[in-house]
Order: structure tokens, then sequence, then C-alpha cells
């Protein structure tokens, strides 16, 4: 970063300062390097700010001092971290730091031990071990100490057997742990592969621990091994100078300059910095991340080449920004469009060595920034001004060692994990002016050059290493191989490259007004098939039509046609369309019905619901369906929200309801033989000579949905949409004259039309389930089956609870309105042919559908005729195949709005940005469906939920139909719902209601529940959960339930369910029962100054003000308590359990271990009689 380029700067002679307010700089060469200076003035801002920064905090306090420490002296906040984590993952070796260097010529294998020794000699830290003391760790100078130089001789070995032979050495070498409390932190090895003198070919290894070393000091190695070497070589003594301090004395200067106001100013800016900031990325992983970090890593490696490199720098200086911050800001996209997430947290190193003292020395200086980007903005411009106000801001405040930072943050800690960053960007810009690097390693007859290793040990999730000069940028992707799969890496690298190519390639111009979603990372073929190639499903239909119209011509085709029945009344094509037409002339002459106007519909289930729907369509008029089943004050709101004057009722009804400020037209008996008196003498004729102005574009009818203000609103749908649904109807479900179609659906629900319209503008029949037996799942299945049913949409919470037969009519099962499990798939798809109907009211019922069968994933397949679907972010960028984004739904059935709500309108119907006018199926608006999805391999789209339904709890991003999908797996579980119940202290939890399959219920006895059973399955889907889940997404209590409530329409009334008693999981204070839950109680006190009384049982370390320096102590106290009687207990053992009783149990666990192990070692051979395996 800018350390880098001040560094790199002084090394080519031009010195630089900041002098009020203004970059100064001394050379010393002849000219200013061009290159150089190019980089100078592109970073000048962030230049000065460093270097004031840095002369500041010289100027307010001393520096680091000389120091003598016979008895040791304290840790750096680095080397503190490290400790902890050694000890909490002792015997690994992901901080191993190995460099490896192909060696060719005669290397003198004396003076590289020479050389080496030379080195630790000279800098302490490498010579350092670290003891615990008086409830500290301090680190110790080894006054004596032996360097040898391992060897291993490969050199009979050839070819293919050598290479791997070669990385086996390696890769053990590399992962061989350190022990930090006795050994140096850097070892050597030479690797002889063939010859000897000029001819020999080997490899030199050399392996420090990270507690001892950095990046910078890499290079600090190695510059002194071959400046050591060559003096050797050729006689001479040591050329280095003496070192004016060592790390010791840092780390105790360290520790005096975090005390002061400017730490603590600094600490508050990153405090405020990082409020709330995600606590993991949400990139999704290939597999369930490990409950303790794995260190086994693989890389993934792309360059991009000198022309784009050139002109990203280009790009880079109009923005005012350093290459590097550059790059930053475009791995921030390609992850927030990964992960759908825009609030993107990237760590990235520091050399922390303002003091230049500190230069020469070996040591882990390097200090960690979060760097927090914010992907939410609307233009290119305004993001990368972002992200030079983030780098900015971070170089002022980079004093705050991240150690003390996560600390201050009192974070949830976890052995799965790195705390805050999990995604580590870092650079190795080459600020050079093109020399020939090579010769900094040339010695004499020797020529070394770096030996890239296969298998890095990975520290964070991702690590992504750039090498950006202006020849290429080069991009090294290490990726943790627990977590993630060489394509998706290969994917995100990809992309990546994608957006620096697309750039690269933008004029001036463009990129200022470029939208930032607008920012390319697919590439142009990926694109295109996301937006035309997945929605190319134009179709021909009547799009001039009106719903009425269609039926018309239907009845004319089949007047004689059944067209509607209920019970044992039943209506032909010709009668009912003539029954409608005398309707619609009368409220045409009546009350002068124009396009638009609202009629409501408020009838109970009969053949007058159809007539009444047809008669206001005949009308010119839209149908307002009001359910005299629902709540009178629902429907009073929605007859004065919709603003209807005429209300289509019954006797009975209008008596109910108080309807005196409507004109209500009583119906009954519209569908008897005999016509009702009233309208008798209007016309059988179709009214459309009286109906002026009337097109497909108008008005068919408005829905009511639940509303966010509690409130319903009304989406107003055209005709067009209705009639496109219809003539989909034809081609994908096959219906047809011979068809029988269920309407089992509330007109006030949109499925009610969606039934009506498969039948009635098709030629089929229409068949009414009533009242009662609509409500009961076995009176629908003896309709489907005595009716001879070929068509029905039920709810699949519905049809669950039907009895499975298989001697039904259907050609096509429908389920919609809610998502669908697997187990009604297996139980009813392998008889029939089951489609997944999925549709927001808002697009005309049904926007998508998809075949299933047993055995396969249940989607929700791809878009309708005349339908488009794009899965966005929360930009409404385009997210690739298996992101998962928000559905956005266009095409000629988009509902026109919602009625007098313009904000909400505008919120949710949005201008369509890849609209470009050439797919008829993409059009100008997208609906925001606010319903989770993402694009399978074979196109089809797989519905993951609710946006609602993403919570954050405890800091933690959780998709809830994540924890529902793997619930409705486990074997004890016939179906499972998951909501967020908020405590009277205002905390969020996660409930899980159960419905136990149908085997447990067997063991119930006569409908009574069996508690103990319900206890032990409960307890197994816990268990189950944890295995699979994180502990923060497994639902702190689980509701067993018998039935689901369901609501009018047959799903699932998530309202109605039990309310859960959160007294257990809301930290309520639970007594210590067992003695090892006694002694922790005690211990926990003392340490944490808390008094006994106070300390649940179910409270956990940290979150009552643990931290990860009484960690160590924490672990002292328990394997030195008398009643506990535990000789060892792993730090990561702290950081896992989540809460008192937790470690108790383990601890109980471990010392049950070790009484067998001591039980075992002291039964002697001759005691023994037998031994075997069980």
């Amino acid at each position: 970063m800018i350390a880098q380029l001040v560094k790199s700067a002084a090394d080519q002679g031009v010195y630089l300062y900041a002098k009020e307010g203004a970059l100064h700089f001394d050379l010393t060469v002849a000219e200013f390097p061009a290159a150089l200076k190019q980089d100078i003035i592109a970073n000048k801002a962030e230049i000065i700010a460093f270097l004031s920064h840095a002369a500041g905090a010289s100027g307010n306090a001393q520096g680091p001092q000389p120091g003598h420490y016979p008895d040791g002296c304290v840790l750096s906040y680095t080397q503190q971290r490290f400790w902890l984590l050694e000890q909490m993952q002792f015997g690994q070796s992901q901080y191993n730091m190995p460099v490896a260097l192909n060696v060719e010529g005669a290397l003198e294998l004396t003076l590289v031990e020479k050389v080496l020794s030379t080195i630790v000699s000279r800098h302490q830290i490498l010579r350092t071990v670290y003891r615990e003391q008086d409830d500290e760790v301090r680190q110790h100078v080894l006054p004596e100490y032996d360097f040898s130089l391992g060897f291993v001789d490969l050199s009979d070995s050839q070819g293919e057997q050598q290479q791997a032979q070669l990385s086996q050495c390696l890769l053990e070498e590399a992962q061989r742990p350190f022990d930090l409390t006795q050994q140096l932190s850097i070892r050597g090895q030479y690797l002889k592969l063939l010859g000897t003198g000029h001819d020999q070919r080997g490899v030199l290894l050399l392996t420090l621990h990270h507690i001892a070393s950095d990046g910078w000091s890499m290079d600090v190695l190695i510059n002194e091994f071959v400046t050591l070497y060559r003096a050797y070589s050729a006689e001479q003594a040591n050329p280095l100078p003496e070192l004016a301090l060592q790390y010791a004395d840092f780390a105790v200067w360290q520790r005096d300059k975090m005390q002061g106001g400017e730490f603590e100013k600094q600490l508050a800016f990153w405090q405020q910095t990082l409020e709330d900031a995600p606590l993991t990325h949400s990139l999704p992983t290939q597999h369930h991340r490990p409950e303790v970090k794995q260190t086994q890593g693989a890389h993934v490696t792309a360059t991009l080449p000198a022309f784009v490199a050139q002109q990203l720098g280009a790009v880079a200086r109009q923005a005012q920004l350093s290459p590097f911050m550059l790059m930053h800001a475009v791995l921030g996209v390609v992850l927030s469009r990964h992960s759908n997430q825009s609030d993107i947290v990237i760590g990235t190193p520091v050399a922390n060595r303002a003091d230049e003292a500190l230069s020469p020395l070996i040591g882990c200086f390097v200090n960690t920034l979060a760097l927090r980007l914010n992907t939410c903005h609307s233009t290119l411009t305004e993001y990368l001004a972002h992200v030079r106000q983030v780098h900015m801001n971070a170089q002022v405040n980079q004093d705050v060692p991240f150690e003390q930072l996560i600390d201050a943050l009192n974070l949830p800690r976890t052995s799965s994990y790195t705390p805050l960053v999990q995604v580590m960007l870092t650079t190795n810009d080459k600020f050079t002016d093109g020399n020939d690097e090579s010769a900094l390693m040339a010695l004499p007859d020797v020529s070394l050059s770096p030996l890239q290793g296969s298998h890095p040990a990975i520290k964070f999730d991702l690590e992504i290493a750039l090498n950006i000069s202006d020849n290429q940028i080069e991009t090294t992707w290490n990726y943790d191989v627990a977590l993630f799969d060489a394509e998706f890496v290969e994917q995100l690298s990809e992309h990546f490259n994608n957006a620096l190519i697309a750039l690269a390639d933008m004029s001036p111009q463009a990129r200022r007004t470029l939208p930032l979603n607008r920012l390319s990372i697919l590439g142009d073929k990926l694109e295109s098939y996301l937006i035309d190639g997945l929605n190319n499903n134009a179709a021909d239909y009547p799009v001039d039509k009106c719903i009425h119209e269609v039926f018309e011509e239907q009845a004319l085709q089949t007047p004689d046609q059944l067209a509607v029945k209920f019970g044992n009344k039943q209506l032909t094509y010709r009668e009912l369309n003539e029954r409608a037409n005398q309707l619609a002339h009368f409220l045409t002459r009546e009350y002068q019905v124009t396009p638009d106007t609202f009629i409501g519909l408020c009838v109970e289930r009969s053949l007058e619901m159809i007539i009444g729907t047809l008669a206001i369509l005949k009308a010119g008029a839209a149908y307002v369906p009001l359910d005299p089943a629902y709540p009178r004050q629902r429907v009073t709101y929605m007859m004065e929200n919709s603003g209807v004057k005429i209300i289509l009722s019954t006797h009975f009804i209008i008596e109910q309801l108080d309807l005196t400020d409507y004109h209500s037209v009583c119906i009954d008996g519209l569908g008897n033989e005999q016509v009702v008196q009233t309208f008798v003498d209007y016309p059988t004729h179709n009214p459309s000579e009286l109906v002026r102005g009337l097109t497909s574009s108008n008005l068919a009818y408005a829905i009511y949905t639940s509303g966010s203000t509690g409130k319903p609103k009304g989406v107003l749908l055209e005709h067009k949409g209705i009639v496109n649904i219809a003539f989909n109807h034809r081609h994908y479900l096959k219906v047809d004259e011979q068809s029988k179609v269920l309407h089992f659906a509330s007109m006030s629900f949109d499925a009610g039309t969606w039934e009506y319209v498969m039948a009635l503008l098709s030629g089929a029949t229409l068949v009414i389930a009533d009242s009662v037996q609509r409500l009961s799942p076995e009176s629908i299945g003896q309709l489907l089956h005595s009716e001879a049913i070929t068509h029905v949409l039920l709810p699949p919470a519905f049809l669950a609870m039907m009895e499975f037969r298989d001697d039904l009519a259907l050609k096509a099962l429908a389920v919609g309105g809610e998502a669908c499990d697997q187990e009604v798939v297996e139980q009813w798809g392998g008889a029939y042919r089951m489609v997944n109907a999925y549709g927001p009211t808002e697009i005309s019922i049904c926007a998508t559908w998809a075949e299933l069968r047993p055995g396969q994933k249940v989607t929700i397949g791809k878009p309708l005729k005349n339908t488009s679907a794009f899965v966005l972010d929360s930009n409404q960028a385009l997210l690739s195949p298996g992101v998962v984004g928000e559905l956005y739904i266009s095409g000629v059935g988009l509902a026109r709005g919602y009625h007098q709500l313009p904000e909400q309108t505008a919120e949710r119907f949005i201008p369509n940005p890849y609209f470009d006018g050439h797919n008829k199926c993409v059009t100008e608006t997208l609906y925001k469906t606010g319903d989770l999805v993402r694009y399978l391999p074979d196109g089809e789209l797989e519905y993951l939920g609710r946006i609602d339904q993403q919570v954050k709890i405890r800091g933690f991003r959780i998709e809830i139909s994540e924890i529902e999908g793997l619930l409705s797996e486990c074997p004890d579980v016939d179906a499972a719902v998951v909501t967020v119940a908020s405590s009277a202290t205002g905390a969020k939890h996660l409930v899980a209601y159960v419905q136990l399959n149908n085997k447990h219920a067997k063991n119930s006895a006569s409908g009574h529940e069996n508690i103990n059973d319900d206890k032990a399955a409960v307890q197994r889907i816990k268990t189950e959960l944890a295995d699979k889940l994180p502990d923060y997404m497994v639902p702190g209590m689980f509701v067993p339930v018998s039935q689901w409530p369901l609501t009018s329409n047959g799903k699932i009334d998530k309202r109605a369910l039990p309310e859960p008693d959160l007294a257990a999981v809301e930290g309520e204070y639970i007594a210590p029962a067992t003695p090892s839950e006694q002694r922790l109680v005690a211990i926990w006190a003392q340490l944490l100054h808390l008094p006994e009384s106070e300390i649940s049982t179910s409270a956990n370390f940290f979150a009552l003000g643990g931290h990860s320096l009484l960690v160590s102590k924490l672990v002292r106290a328990i394997t030195s308590d008398p009643e506990l009687q535990l000789q060892q207990i792993d730090m990561q053992d702290i950081f896992t359990a989540q809460s008192l009783a937790q470690l108790a149990q383990h601890i109980d666990l471990l010392r049950m271990q070790q009484l067998n192990a001591q039980a075992a070692d002291s039964i002697c051979d001759q005691d023994l009689v037998e031994d075997g395996e069980i």
C-alpha cells in the first residue's frame, strides 16, 4: 500500500516528506523515475496523510528505545494473538511461513549455515521463546542456541519420482509445527536434486513462524542472506550495520503507546466504523464450515496483460486512487455480487513500521486493517470516491492493533473462523522502473529463484494476492479447500478480471456516468444468456382481447358444452353467457358503467359467483372480490378503499352488511333454471356495442393482499395478463374441452381467477367446491374422485393433509401459494403430473412453473410464455447462476400497481435496466418480488424463501429458509416452519415449529401427546442440525405441532402458531447443578470480577466480558483446580463451548477419558486376562 510506495521511492533515491500539508521530495539520483512519479501523483493525498500521520506520531511521542530484559518482556499484540492461536490449534502449521528457493550452481552449505547463524544472532526475535509466568506469557531471548541446516539427498531419484519426493519433503517441512516454548522460530533445509559443484541443483527451504516474521521480514531475510553470502564467500567480514533496536523494544514501546489519548481516539474511530459490521462474509460455501478452522489451501492464478494493466493505471490516476485501491474496489463489487451483500469487510495488512529504526528488523510488525465497503452507491464515481475515503481514514487510524480492536468490539468468539476478517487482500506493488529483479538474488556461482508452493497453508477463508506492475496484473486466489471448490474460486477470479477489463475498455466519460449496478463482472456471453437466453419464450396470443371476449368466442364454439357446475346445479356455455349478458346489460343501462370502474362482488360460492364475475367484465368494469367469510372490518376497508359504488350480492349478505352507502344489486337465483325477475327483460346477447373504449389494457379486477402497514393493499390487474395465463394453460397444462377444473380457492385470492379462467377460456368444465367442502381435505379428495377432476390447484399444506389415492382422473396437479415440501412431491408426484406454480398476485397470478418429480429437487422452474425473470442483487445488478438474489419479474402480466398507493407502487414496480425493446418478454417495468431465488445449472429457479425471512441475529445474517430446508430433511420431521420471536428485552430468537413424522405419531397413544417421545425427537433434531449448521443458526426453541393452522386459502397461518415461551432461551438465571458447573461459576466469577449469583449456566464467557487474554488464564485455572482434577484442556474448547453448562459437560467428558487412560496405564501385562476389540 502507501508505505510500500514510500519505501520503493526511497529505494530509487526519492525521499518523500510532508510539510505544511504539501508533499515534498529530495532527489539523490540524476532524474525522477517517470513511472514512480506517476504513481506518486496518483496517490498524492494518501501519501501526505500517511507521512503526516507518521510525523505526528513520532513528534508526539518518543519512538522505541533499546532495552535489556533479563526477566523477559511483554508480548506485542500481534505476538499475543499468534500465541493464543497456537495454543488453540496446537500442532497445526497454518502460521508457518515457508520460502523455497530453486538453487542452480555451487552453493556452499557451510556458508549457508554460517549466514543463517549470523542472521539468528543478529535478530533476537528468531531465538525468542515464549513462556508462561505469573499468569502471563513473556518472551525470552535464548542466550545460547544451535542452528544447523538440514540436508536431504534426493539425487538418487529422477523425473516424476524425484518431483513427487520433493513435493512430499516440502509439504512435510512446511507443515512441521514449531514448539514456541523452546525452539528457534526459524529452520532451514537443503534438498539436493542433482550433481555437485557448478552442476549442482537443489532447493533451499527456509521456514519461519509468523510470530517472528511477516512479509516485510521475509524480504529483509532474503536481502541479508544474499548480502552475507556474498561477503562470506569473498572471505569478508559481516558488512551489515549493527541493529539499533530489537523486536522486544518494539513490543515494550507498543504496550506503552497504546495507553494514550491518540490510541483512544483511533480505537473510537474503528469502533464506530465497524459497528454492526457482518461477523462473517456471506459468500456461498460448497461445504459446511467445520467446527475448527482448517488450514489446507489451494490456489487459482490469473493474469491480465500489460495493456490492461497500463489502462487500469490510468483509470486509477483519473479517480485519484492507487492501483491497489482500484483492485480493492473491484473486489468489493465481485464479492458483493456473489454474496448478495452490500456490506463487505476485507482485511489488508499494513507494514506498521512508521519508525525508520524498525525497517531493518525481522519480526511480526504487520497490522491488519478491516476495510469496510458499502457497495450501495448509485454510480461508479460515487463508489470509487467512497473507497478512497475508506483507505484514507484507515491510513490515519492504522495504529490500533487488530487484536485490541477485536477485544474492544466484543465479537463472538469461535474456533471455526477468524474474527471480523475472513477475506484478506494483499499486494506487492512493483513501483519500479522495470529493472531486472533477478540481480537482487544473484550469488557467486549460484542462481536463486523462488519456488511456488502448490499447497499453501491458509489462514483465512480467502487470501487474494495481487502482483501489480506495468507489465501485468497477476492475481493469486488462495482458498480454504474445506469451504470452497476450485470451480467457484475460478469463477470469482474470472469475474474479477471481467470487471477489470470492462473498466479498462471504458471511456472516461462512460466511467463517470456508469451506474454501479451496470459494471459487468459476468462478461457479455453470460449476461446475454441471463437476459435473453433464459427469457426467450415470446409467443403469440390474442393480446388485444379481453377475458370476457375470449369466453364469448368459446361460448359460440361450444354452446352446449357444460361450463360450470355447483352441487346439483349447472350451466352450459350458452346459458352462462346469456345469464352474464343480462346482468351486464342491466349494469350498463342502470349505472352507466365505464372502463376501470370498480364493482364489488360479495357472494357465497355458487353459480352466481361466476355469473357476476363475467357480467362485471362484460359491462366494461373491473371486479373487486369481497369474500363474505372475511372479517367484516376487512371487507368494509376493501369496499371503502376501492371506492366501489355498486356491489353484487345476495339478500342474506346484504342484510348482514351495512350497504346503505352503496348500490347493492341482489343476484340471488341467477344460476337457477328460471331467470330472476329483475333481469328477465334484459337482452341475452353480448353487450359489446354498449361498452365504449374498453381494451385489453383496462383493469379486469383488483385483489387485496396483505399490506406491510397492517392494512390490505389493492393490486390492479389488466385483461391482457389474464388472457396470457389462459393461453399458457392451454399450451402447458393441456386444458381442453374434455377437461374438468376444480374451483377451490376464494375469489378474493388470485387463484380463484386462475381456476375459472383455466376452465372457461379453454372450453372446459368448472366444478365449484362449496364452502364446507373446501375446508375438508377428505371432502376435496372425494370431490376430485366423484367429479373426475382433471386439473386442480391446491396449496401444498392442504395437499399434505389429504389422504393419497391413485384412482383420480388428474392430468395436472398444480400446487401454489407457498413453498412445496419434497415429501408432498414424493407422495403425489409419482402417480400424477405435478406442477409447481409460482407467482405473486402482482404478475397476474403465475410467473413461473416447474414439473415436480419424486427424487428431484423442488424448483419453481422457468418463466411462462411472454414473461421474464431476473435474479438481481439489492442494487439490481445481475447475479451469476448459483448466487442467491432477489427475483424480479417483467412481462405482459405485470400489474398496473397498487390502488391509491403511489409510493409503494414506485418501490415495487421499478424501471427495468435490462429493457432494450428487442425481447417482447422483457418489458419496461420490473416487479420486485421480495423472494430469494437462485439459478440452477439447468436454468431453473430454486425458491429459497422471503427476503423478510432474512434476519440478523447476534450480528449474523441468517436465511430462515435454509434452516427450514435442513429441518425438513431430518427423519423425525414431516414439515417445519421457523420464525423469529422477540422477547421482552427486544432480543431476537429463532423458534422452530416442527410437525413430527407419521412414525413418531404412531408412538403416541390415541391422539394424546407422548411428551417423552417428543423430547427425544426434538433432541435428535437438534443434534442433526448442529452437525450441519453453525450454532447461531440452530433454533433456541423447538415447538412440536400436531396439525398446522391454515388460512382461508389453505396456507399455513404463521400468526396462529402457539406463542413460544422464551424464558429458557432468554438467558434467565439457571443455577449450577453439577459440581463442575459450580466450580466453573466460581472460576468465572474470579476472572470476570462478577458475583457468582449473576453467572447463569446458560451464560457465554465472552458475552460476560471475557476476552482473548483471559482465555489462557481460564485454562490454567481449570487445570489447576483441585476439585475439577483435570490435567489438560485446550483453548479451543473454551471458544467452542457456547455456555458454561456446555463447558462443564465437556470437562466431565475429558475427566472421564483421563480416568480411563489412567486406569488402562495401571493394568500390568501379567494382570491382563484378555484384550480385544468390541
